[in-house]
């Protein structure tokens, strides 16, 4: 029930109600700030109309609160934004997507971070995202954030403001009414067949793990963690493929830890050729004899690549490995994400179609692989024409 306070002026006159209407606690426990509202008291009204009045304001104000059809006017970003982080943590969001989020507002929050939820405007949103575009912006530069990084930052405001529409906070997401930078089309790094073959010459002379694990992040186009994540009872000699049902992530707050792919469409099976089981059964006889060597000192978790105690690897030891590798053997820079846009790219020249291509990539929409990779498809489109200008039109 709502709760009815008197206001009265120094001189004892009844001037107006302060009504309030309890919210509840937080996905935190802690206690939400209650909608309000004032109800102002005609001076020719006597005390008890006045009273029967505020009651009947304060039962509509309560009524509308609780169908989500009001909005507290002293909510302020900030606040609220907290508010849906912890609301999207309670509710499952991926543990780096909330981590994400938080860096985020390291940003927002002295920018817009005071505004009340009703007082955020589209123009100074627009403000906003010009200043991120400006030198000084990015900490490790000291240059402007990319187009990318402040579409980030957009895309979490809108969520937010989302969130307060659907509780009738906000009439309307002033986020989607914000004029947005031009995201720029980035071309995809990859290898070349000539690189390809220069890479794997120099494998032969590395540790079996390493070039087992390489061989894995070419062949499947997986992402660094989800080849981590792989465990021997996912693979399926017989059949010839593999399950990706599990990444290994690094996050500073808690460390390595397991999680799910990216998007439920990652978790998939992915067809292996014989040469790539062969390697793997070769790279499991040589584990299980170093598991043998180290005792109890191994601790099995059945990681497929782990560390030497058998607990998961951290994400970036593979991308350190890489980088002194490409050193050692006098190699261009390679990053492991470079492997996934390389078989993309090399199934796009052989006429594999964008469907098949999304789906062993594990991306959620082929629209996705296709915006990627859409300076392949031309190049694999041109390629084409011209084995059909060879074949159609050149004279004998």
């Amino acid at each position: 029930m709502a709760n009815i306070q008197e206001r009265r002026n120094k001189d004892g006159k009844l001037i107006s109600y302060s009504v309030r209407v309890h919210r509840g606690r937080g996905p935190d426990g802690k206690q939400l700030k209650p909608y309000t509202a004032t109800f102002e008291v005609s001076p020719t009204w006597t005390e008890k109309s006045a009273r029967k009045k505020a009651e009947a304001f304060a039962a509509t104000f309560e009524k509308e609160c609780r169908e989500g059809t009001i909005s507290d006017s002293r909510l302020k970003f900030a606040e609220y934004c907290d508010y849906v982080i912890g609301l999207k943590e309670q509710r499952g969001v991926k543990h780096s997507t909330i981590v994400r989020y938080k860096e985020l507002t390291g940003r927002i929050y002295p920018a817009i971070g005071h505004i009340k939820l009703n007082d955020l405007r589209a123009d100074r949103l627009n403000d906003f995202y010009t200043a991120l575009g400006q030198d000084g912006q990015n900490k490790r530069t000291g240059g402007k954030l990319s187009a990318k990084t402040i579409l980030e930052h957009h895309r979490l405001i809108s969520t937010v403001l989302e969130q307060a529409v659907k509780e009738g906070l906000v009439p309307f997401n002033a986020a989607s009414r914000a004029t947005l930078p031009k995201a720029e089309r980035k071309e995809v790094n990859y290898f070349q067949p000539e690189q390809v073959v220069a890479i794997r010459e120099a494998l032969e002379s590395e540790p079996l793990k390493w070039k087992t694990l390489v061989h894995l992040l070419l062949i499947t186009g997986a992402r660094r963690g989800e080849v981590l994540g792989l465990k021997w009872g996912k693979i399926d000699f017989e059949a010839g493929k593999i399950h990706i049902c599990n990444s290994v992530l690094y996050s500073p707050d808690i460390g390595i830890y397991e999680s799910t792919p990216k998007t439920p469409t990652s978790n998939r099976f992915v067809a292996l050729p014989a040469e790539t089981m062969l390697l793997l059964k070769q790279y499991r006889a040589w584990q299980t004899q170093e598991r043998f060597r180290l005792g109890g000192y191994y601790e099995n978790q059945d990681f497929v690549f782990a560390q030497d105690t058998g607990k998961p690897m951290h994400p970036d030891s593979v991308t350190d490995w890489l980088k002194k590798f490409s050193k050692r053997h006098d190699l261009p820079h390679i990053n492991p994400h470079a492997f996934r846009h390389t078989m993309a790219s090399m199934l796009y020249f052989n006429g594999v179609d964008s469907v098949s291509i999304s789906k062993r990539l594990g991306h959620a929409q082929v629209s996705t692989t296709s915006n990627i990779y859409a300076h392949i498809v031309e190049e694999a489109d041109q390629k084409s024409a011209d084995i059909l200008a060879d074949v159609f039109l050149k004279k004998a």
